[in-house]
């Protein structure tokens, strides 16, 4: 039965990301922001046996291998925390019992199993979002309020970058991660669908795509030797927007020591600098005396979190996520899109596409 004040959460899986939702939930009570309280009642683990499981049994009411013994919870929704792979059996649960689905990215390891997974749940009209957290980042909903004003004109060139070093060392064990059975792609689907998803929120859809894509470390040690890498350690991809914008996008897990994530849209006016990567606003930078704008106040649940509790960039956006999530599943809808099945199938379609791209040499790759 669902409380207006708490949702009560199934977590499936209590890898890294997973604690990150729960301490995202935790920061959301500190700083009092005004949604429902996520209410962690059950973790569902790979093993029982595992640090994960001994982690969790401090936090969730219940703890367990088995995800049908989720039937026997008082659950509101579950979030999915789990590798790309695993997300469908979760997903199928949460469909069966409906409950309301926060999901991390992608919500699957290939577009077609995303595409089927947001029909399901779009027929059983189940409240549902994906953790696409750069859509909740300040300078984002303030460009985004910049760009559709029409004050800074047509936007005629972006360039977008995610450059993370996770990866570049060669002693790395073999992960999940790395197998494209499993995740269904490396830098691109792991970094690029955030920056494909945040480029539809402020310019519209991607019409096609042009794209190189590597992979450095080829072979890793796995817990049965060696074996291949077969997802891309590095991307980079010329898009043409259906509105008429072209711009690149540059992702990387192998950029150690000077990682950082922007976006920079160039208009006929000026020029809006997104710093992903800083907890703060938009840059707008103009030529023009006369180019004035004054950006509407947005929901509560999605302002920026008070200087004394703001923690990082990647921790705040989470937990504004999670609150907008929560405060949807209480029924109130937000002022600005917020990331549903629908539009993780659309960021997928962009991350296949660069993918495609980067196997035929480039070769432009229309968007359907």
């Amino acid at each position: 039965m669902r409380n207006e004040n708490a949702v009560r959460f199934a977590l499936h899986g209590y890898g890294y990301i997973g604690r990150v939702h729960v301490l995202a939930s935790q920061l959301n009570v500190a700083a009092a922001v005004p949604a429902p309280a996520a209410v962690w009642d059950t973790a569902v683990v790979r093993r029982i046996d595992s640090v994960s499981a001994h982690l969790a049994k401090k936090t969730f009411a219940c703890v367990t291998d088995d995800l049908s013994a989720l039937a026997d919870r008082d659950i509101d929704a579950i979030d999915i925390a789990s590798p790309n792979i695993a997300h469908t059996a979760a997903i199928e649960q949460a469909v069966k019992a409906q409950w309301g689905i926060y999901c991390e990215k992608p919500v699957s390891h290939t577009l077609a199993e995303t595409k089927r997974l947001a029909a399901l749940v779009n027929s059983a009209g189940l409240t549902n979002q994906v953790a696409l957290i750069y859509r909740f980042h300040p300078a984002v909903i303030e460009a985004r309020d910049w760009i559709s004003s029409g004050a800074l004109g047509r936007p005629l060139t972006f360039r977008a970058e995610l450059m993370h070093g996770g990866y570049l060392n060669p002693e790395r064990a073999m992960s999940w991660r790395l197998e494209n059975s499993a995740s269904g792609g490396g830098a691109t689907i792991d970094l690029g669908i955030h920056l494909f998803d945040t480029i539809h929120m402020l310019l519209g859809q991607v019409a096609r795509v042009s794209a190189t894509t590597e992979t450095f470390v080829k072979r890793r040690q796995g817990v049965s030797g060696e074996q291949v890498v077969d997802v891309d350690d590095w991307a980079s991809a010329t898009l043409w927007m259906q509105g008429g914008a072209v711009g690149t996008v540059e992702v990387s897990r192998v950029h150690y020591g000077r990682e950082r994530d922007f976006i920079e849209i160039v208009c006929e006016k000026g020029v809006v600098y997104i710093p992903l990567d800083a907890y703060c606003g938009v840059e707008v930078h103009t030529y023009r005396d006369d180019v004035t704008f004054v950006p509407p106040k947005h929901s509560l649940v999605v302002q920026p979190l008070g200087a004394k509790f703001a923690a990082n960039a990647h921790l705040n956006l989470h937990a504004t996520s999670l609150a907008t999530f929560t405060q949807r599943m209480a029924g109130i809808e937000l002022d600005i899109p917020v990331p549903t099945f629908d539009e993780a199938v659309a960021a997928q379609a962009v991350v296949e596409a660069v993918l495609a791209s980067g196997q035929r040499a480039g070769e432009h790759v229309v968007i359907a």
